[in-house]
């Protein structure tokens, strides 16, 4: 039977021997919370070299390490009082290590990613080149012989988004020369203007808007109309955006005949619909009446429908009406237009 004297030495001299281990041993503690035991024979760079017991040489990237203790310790020698004694002090010295971090250049630091929000009128030139996506459009007819006519067409519409606010510019329009008369006649239309929308709340958003007409056929010289208002995001998804808009405008007409200065109340909606990958529409309502007389009033209606040959190049039809209820002169009170053509698309959505 073994004596309880010698259980009680091997159990000492174990605890001793494992205690000798932990002090020689290096240690490498992961960021994780895993620990490596070792001896550390290399830190160069990016990269420590742990050489151990049960895996050999193990090379660590250092951007995964927390710290790296490395502890001194005498080899292990006869059992007296005084070296016992002697032992304790050095294994607590030992235990007192300082745990050395690693130097600033060892650790691989990632770039901080900035993740600001886009800012409307932010950067060079104030922002007013860059940024933009949307669409240009042309579309041209000609013709010789009986019919002497030729017609082009032109529209453009850009926006820019910011993190709470919005920009549009958008301008359209037609050229139309007739040659088949005894006196060529030309006849031009513009119409264009700009909108900026301001969010008050996931649906709400205030905005201010500019337009401005000029209608040779017509007589009419200049029409400008400064505006503001509400608007409203009845549906708003990846496929449908719909927004109601009511505000007030001042219009000043300068035209064949007497010039017009009045208030208008303004009333109106968008819509940008998406079928599928390739085929898109687009529309755009705004009505418009004078405020001192009821019996006045007047409205603008466009809409396109896009199908995408590829991701910049598609094929577009356009039908808009100009109506005025009180126009100048012998001019009529409807104009009805339907083009086709090409369209190009810039930026990164449309």
């Amino acid at each position: 039977m073994i004596s309880p004297k010698i259980i009680a030495a091997i159990l000492l001299l174990s605890l001793f021997t494992a205690e000798i281990q932990a002090v020689i041993n290096d240690e490498v503690k992961l960021k994780n919370g895993d620990r490596l035991t070792g001896k550390v024979i290399s830190r160069e760079g990016e990269t420590i070299t742990l050489e151990t017991d049960y895996a050999g040489k193990v090379t660590i990237d250092a951007k995964f390490v927390d710290s790296v203790t490395v502890a001194e310790a005498k080899p292990a020698e006869t059992e007296t009082a005084e070296k016992a004694e002697a032992k304790a002090a050095e294994t607590e010295k030992a235990s007192k290590a300082v745990s050395t971090p690693l130097p600033k250049t060892a650790v691989a630091e990632k770039p901080v990613e900035r993740n600001e929000p886009p800012r409307l009128f932010g950067g060079e030139m104030f922002g007013l080149f860059t940024g933009w996506e949307g669409n240009a459009a042309i579309g041209f007819n000609f013709t010789t012989g009986n019919s002497r006519t030729s017609q082009m067409t032109t529209g453009l519409r850009a926006t820019k988004t910011g993190t709470k606010d919005k920009l549009t510019v958008y301008s359209r329009s037609l050229w139309n020369s007739n040659r088949n008369s005894s006196v060529s006649t030309t006849q031009n239309a513009v119409w264009g203007g700009a909108r900026y929308d301001r969010r008050l709340s996931d649906r709400t958003f205030g905005f201010v808007s500019y337009d401005f007409e000029r209608d040779r056929p017509r007589k009419l010289i200049l029409r400008s109309v400064p505006g503001g208002g509400l608007g409203h995001h009845l549906i708003k998804n990846d496929r449908t955006e719909l927004d109601v808009l009511v505000g007030g405008g001042w219009n000043r007409t300068w035209q064949v005949g007497p010039n017009t200065d009045t208030p208008e109340a303004l009333a109106g909606n968008t819509l940008k619909h998406r079928f599928n990958g390739r085929l898109r529409l687009q529309q755009a309502f705004s009505f418009y009446q004078n405020v001192t007389d009821r019996n006045e009033f007047r409205f603008i209606f466009d809409s396109n429908m896009t199908v995408d040959i590829t991701k910049k190049i598609g094929w577009q039809f356009t039908v808009g009406n100009r109506f005025n209820n009180d126009p100048t002169g012998t001019t009529r009170r409807n104009d009805f237009f339907f083009t086709t053509g090409m369209r190009w698309n810039f930026g990164k959505k449309n």
